[in-house]
């Protein structure tokens, strides 16, 4: 799956942190890492590095608009994707500071929308992804929503309306969600009475001078020398855009400069003040205690000793990657509109400025990540002995089945030994068995079949990535 989803700092070990080489020649280290960005012809990044207080490397590689000749600058807005999160979530700590909620309060409090599903949800579970409700994007993966495709409030609080289960109790356990933080921009919205976008430019970014920094939720709406995102395809690329107008869990366009200034704000907590910056960087917990690494939009890591918070992005043709390491007053902001540009760029970086990197890595592209849950197409098994036998059990699951949750009739065929499920809108998924009643696609989406007490198939569960016993109910016919 193509998503907004959370950056993790992976480093390898070494014995002794190095010298740090001089800003001049980490930079030229950096210009040989994104040398191959470095063209007219093809989109690139923005890069910045903060180190002792200032902003010590700012710089553009590559094309922000392709069509009309437009270079990368460090004041080139890019659309960050999930590293929104952590200012949905500071307007969430202001509020609570505001005493206007409680951190405590049940979603179902803000947003009635939200199906009850026994134990409350808080907005706390909501913000460290211990929620347990299904992820929203994955959700309309599985029923064939394209990558580019146009999405309102209105459509995203319909789907999660017509959700019947959760994939866990709320606390129990931590899996990344978007949801949640969208629905946090609709308690934002009823709690302050300003949309995210009005509330978050007044509160936060106008105080900290991100004067080219807004949540875009009206996808018509302009924003000037904005980069493109891009996909490339063969030797060429398309546009590969967001068109949706739901945000919380992204919509953010901002810039190199203007995250050097949020990133100054966890030194001067001018913004939400020292316990707001102290309760941002607080990992959650679970109902038995247990602490996980994430905090509020924040992934908190660790590198040789020394804590790490750092969140990702990805979204259409943009990735982008914030990586902060208070204790050696180091922060790298990466910013990119090419979906194949690596997900370890922030951290090459970080190692370069740091003096801990092994030897000259770069950006050599690696091919373009698939889109969003294109689910390749599974391969049925070599052997020939067993294909009857997989053919009569595959014919028993032929026909039409039918999801509430995603108000959408799909439809199974056996096809030489494979499981073949046709969606409206999109590509085929194939299916191949791993043991009675449990097939799964090349991309490892699990289908169960369900039986009744006289063992006839009454319909499916899907489970996927963030998305777990998705049903499907069998059926001669869909209204």
């Amino acid at each position: 799956m193509l998503r907004r989803g959370a950056f993790i700092l992976l480093v390898s070990a070494v014995s002794a942190m190095a010298q740090r080489p001089p800003v001049d020649s980490a930079s030229r280290w950096v210009d040989s890492i994104l040398a191959p960005l470095a063209s007219r012809q093809s989109p690139g990044c923005a890069v910045g590095v903060r180190e002792n207080g200032g902003l010590v490397l700012a710089k553009g590689f590559g094309m922000a608009d392709l069509e009309h000749d437009t270079q990368i600058t460090p004041e080139t807005p890019f659309y960050i994707a999930s590293l929104s999160k952590q200012f949905t979530a500071m307007a969430v700590v202001l509020l609570a500071r505001d005493h206007r909620l409680s951190l405590d309060d049940s979603i179902r409090k803000w947003v009635p929308e939200v199906p009850s599903f026994g134990a409350p949800i808080t907005l706390r579970e909501l913000l460290h992804h211990t929620s347990g409700l299904r992820d929203y994007f994955t959700l309309l993966a599985v029923s064939g929503w394209p990558t580019d495709g146009h999405l309102t409030e209105h459509d995203f609080l319909a789907l999660v309306g017509r959700q019947k289960s959760l994939n866990f109790a709320p606390g129990d356990e931590f899996l990344y969600s978007n949801t949640g933080y969208a629905l946090l921009s609709i308690v934002v919205k009823r709690a302050s009475g300003q949309s995210l976008r009005d509330f978050a430019a007044e509160r936060i970014f106008k105080p900290l001078g991100m004067m080219h920094t807004e949540y875009r939720d009206d996808h018509t709406s302009l924003i000037r020398e904005r980069a493109l995102g891009y996909q490339p395809e063969g030797q060429r690329y398309r546009l590969s855009q967001p068109q949706f107008d739901v945000v919380g869990d992204g919509g953010v366009y901002s810039t190199i400069d203007d995250l050097a200034k949020w990133d100054a704000n966890f030194e001067t907590g001018r913004v939400g003040g020292k316990e707001g910056i102290e309760l941002m960087q607080t990992p959650g917990r679970l109902n038995d205690g247990q602490e996980i690494q994430y905090a509020l939009g924040l992934n908190v890591g660790d590198f040789r000793g020394h804590t790490t918070y750092s969140h990702s992005g990805a979204y259409g043709g943009y990735r982008s990657a914030m990586l902060r390491i208070p204790s050696e007053r180091l922060t790298v902001i990466t910013l990119c509109n090419a979906s194949n540009v690596p997900p370890t760029l922030a951290e090459q970086v970080s190692r370069v400025f740091l003096g801990v990197a092994d030897q000259k890595a770069s950006v050599a592209r690696t091919g373009a990540p698939a889109s969003l849950m294109a689910f390749g197409a599974a391969q049925a098994p070599a052997d020939s002995t067993g294909a009857r036998k997989r053919n009569d059990q595959l014919a028993q699951l032929e026909g039409t089945y039918y999801s509430v949750e995603l108000d959408m009739a799909v439809s199974l065929t056996p096809r030489d030994g494979v499981l073949v499920l046709s969606r409206p809108r999109t590509s085929d998924l194939r299916f191949v068995p791993l043991a009675d009643d449990l097939l799964m696609s090349s991309d490892q989406m699990l289908l169960r079949v369900v039986r009744d007490t006289e063992n006839h198939v009454t319909g499916f569960a899907l489970t996927v990535n963030r998305v777990r016993d998705l049903a499907f109910v069998k059926r001669d016919s869909v209204p």
